[in-house]
């Protein structure tokens, strides 16, 4: 079955086939990293992003079971084959909506290397065949080029 997104490992930069891999974020250090945050700039963890020189959101990752990336000791993982389409990514990103460390990670840095793949992303959830917002194919015309209706 083809897939609208694949998982390529940030390990070994493979293609994870659906039971051979997961994508996670290491829950300790988002959650360290959300308290320390708050501690800083108070209710909102995104200022930290304005007011922090350097700070970095504990990121996810995309491995093979059999890679060994440095493995967090408390991940929320989930299953690459229940991330391999659009509204399976749309879905995940609601779930996580509501869960306090979402806000200490880059899932939105994550969604959108998948969204937009001009950010050259060679890892993670990406999609199958890349388009561009236009919705023509990454590579089809220079950038600066009008758009033709």
């Amino acid at each position: 079955m083809a897939h609208d997104l694949v998982a390529v490992c940030d390990v070994c930069l493979g293609e994870i086939d659906d039971g051979d891999g997961v994508l996670e974020a290491d829950m300790t250090a988002a959650d360290r990293t959300l308290r320390a945050w708050r501690r800083r700039v108070g209710a909102d963890p995104l200022a930290v992003f304005h007011t922090s020189r350097g700070a970095q959101p504990v990121r996810w990752t995309t491995r093979h079971h059999d890679c060994d990336g440095g493995r967090p000791t408390h991940p929320y993982t989930i299953p690459v084959e229940r991330v391999r389409s659009w509204p399976a990514l749309l879905q995940w990103g609601v779930h996580l909506a509501d869960k306090h460390f979402t806000a200490a990670t880059d899932w939105h840095d994550l969604v959108e290397r998948a969204v937009e793949p001009r950010r050259a992303a060679v890892s993670g959830i990406l999609p199958r065949h890349p388009r561009d917002l236009n919705g023509g194919p990454i590579g089809d015309r220079p950038p600066s080029s009008p758009r033709r209706d």
